[in-house]
């Protein structure tokens, strides 16, 4: 009785494999981009990627797009990696590399969790930009990209909008095109 759901569990997972490598052979180079989008290290951009792909074909349920679901999950899987790292600063404790005396407390050689203002500067201006893209939207483009972004499904933002399907559905694809259009492309 229980080799059954193992055997339609295999089924499934060998299923979203085909349907996982058939949207990667199609939309990689998008999911990466939306990856890197999101991840603070590149290295945290891979990861998520790859943590995304297994997490489809473990879960994927076939009730939504694939790569819809695809690119949700990668961003989630970045910020995820992202508040793991910022948890946890990993510091080499070898004082020659630090430049640390040996009278200096530990405490004053660890760096602190305060961004490089150049960093800070580059954020900033690449927030400007995005603003200006969307403000370039419609506002029902921005606000139903807002709120999909937000992690809110279609059927959620009907309620909230009070739009049918349709709406939302144009209203996302469409500011989906046009900020497309607008975006540089990475060289992918």
């Amino acid at each position: 009785m229980d080799a059954q759901p193992n055997s339609r569990a295999a089924v499934k997972r060998e299923r979203n494999a085909e349907l996982l490598e058939a949207v990667l052979a199609e939309s990689e180079a998008l999911l990466r981009r939306q990856a890197r989008r999101h991840a603070e290290l590149p290295e945290d951009a891979e990861d998520a990627l790859s943590s995304a792909c297994v997490l489809f074909i473990e879960r994927y349920r076939g009730d939504c797009d694939p790569l819809a679901w695809l690119q949700t999950t990668v961003k989630r899987e970045a910020w995820r990696m992202r508040r793991k790292a910022s948890r946890r600063r990993e510091v080499s404790f070898d004082a020659p590399c630090l430049g640390v005396d040996e009278g200096c407390p530990w405490v004053e050689a660890m760096p602190s969790g305060t961004p490089d203002p150049c960093e800070v500067a580059i954020r900033c201006e690449e927030l400007r930009e995005r603003e200006a893209l969307l403000a370039e939207l419609k506002p029902d483009q921005r606000r139903g990209l807002g709120l999909l972004a937000l992690g809110f499904s279609y059927a959620e933002i009907c309620d909230i909008c009070e739009w049918s399907y349709t709406k939302v559905n144009r209203s996302v694809s469409e500011g989906r095109a046009a900020l497309r259009k607008r975006l540089p492309e990475d060289g992918d």
